[in-house]
Parts: C-alpha cells; sequence; structure tokens
C-alpha cells in the first residue's frame, strides 16, 4: 500500500514539475494568440450620435438611422476594430510570439513599437481568415503598442513588459 502511495507521488510530482516548465520548456518564449475583431451595437431606443463615429477614427463605423434597417427608421449601428486580447504582460528577456488571426476586416497593416518608439515589429499585414506569426525579443521594460494603421488611431493593444 505505500509502494502505491509512493509512486503516486512520484508521478504527482513529475506531473507539476511538467507543468510548472520543467522538461525543457523554455519560460522565456511568450506565445499570445490574438484575435482581431469587429464589435457591434445596434439600438433604437436612444438617439443616433450628433457626430458620425467614422470621422473620429478609422476603426469606428457608424449606419445611421434608415441606412442601417429600411424597415426601422430610428435604429442604427456602430462597430469598432479591437485587438484581442488588448493588454498582456511579459517580462524584458522574453522572446515574444504574436500569433494573429484575422476575423473582421479585410486587411489590417499592423507593427509593434518598442517603449522607446523605435520598431519591434516592422509593418506586416494580416487578412480575413489568415494567422500570421512575428517574433520580437523584449529587450526593454515599458509598453510595447500594437497598432493597426489600417483602422487606427484606434486599434491597439498594449504589452507591459516588467522587470525580469
Amino acid at each position: 500500500m505505500r509502494k502505491r502511495a509512493a509512486y503516486a507521488l512520484i508521478a504527482f510530482a513529475m506531473l507539476a514539475i511538467g507543468a510548472c516548465g520543467g522538461g525543457g520548456v523554455d519560460p522565456s518564449a511568450v506565445t499570445f494568440d490574438i484575435e482581431l475583431i469587429e464589435i457591434k451595437g445596434a439600438t433604437d431606443g436612444i438617439s443616433a450620435p450628433e457626430v458620425d463615429p467614422a470621422t473620429l477614427s478609422a476603426g469606428y463605423r457608424y449606419k445611421a438611422p434608415g441606412d442601417y434597417d429600411a424597415d426601422n427608421p430610428a435604429k442604427w449601428q456602430v462597430s469598432t476594430y479591437m485587438f484581442s486580447p488588448g493588454a498582456m504582460t511579459i517580462a524584458k528577456g522574453d522572446d515574444v510570439t504574436l500569433r494573429m488571426f484575422g476575423i473582421n476586416g479585410d486587411e489590417h497593416d499592423i507593427w509593434v513599437e518598442a517603449p522607446d518608439g523605435t520598431l519591434a515589429v516592422p509593418s506586416f499585414t494580416v487578412n480575413r481568415g489568415r494567422e500570421v506569426s512575428v517574433d520580437f525579443e523584449a529587450t526593454q521594460t515599458g509598453h510595447y503598442k500594437i497598432f493597426c494603421g489600417t483602422h487606427g488611431p484606434t486599434m491597439t493593444a498594449d504589452i507591459m513588459a516588467i522587470p525580469s
């Protein structure tokens, strides 16, 4: 009976070590799965905005009353493009992979800026239904910013690099 308990304890310890980064997994290698999405909302319960939201950012869309639903002239819709997740955390020195998948929007022109404003990842394109992976090393602490030039200035995400 004690022998079985000892074997069970050893097996549990091996599983725990594997789950905590043992077994050859590089703890400084970080991968984020990021979806490029559009969120929409429609209403006929409140008046339409006075300013067309699409004039505020290429990331905003607006279908005015009458344009959105011909059968309901009071109904209107707004939408915005975004990265999901929009905030991530890494440690200085991490090797970061951003695996991006385009769900909405035919094309996204994306780049990543380091905390000092230099390019951590130069411009690349993600199209709808496509997955693109890019890599960079977090050589600085501070905020790395992901930008979509197609839907800016509002389609951004933030990666906070903390001291290792």
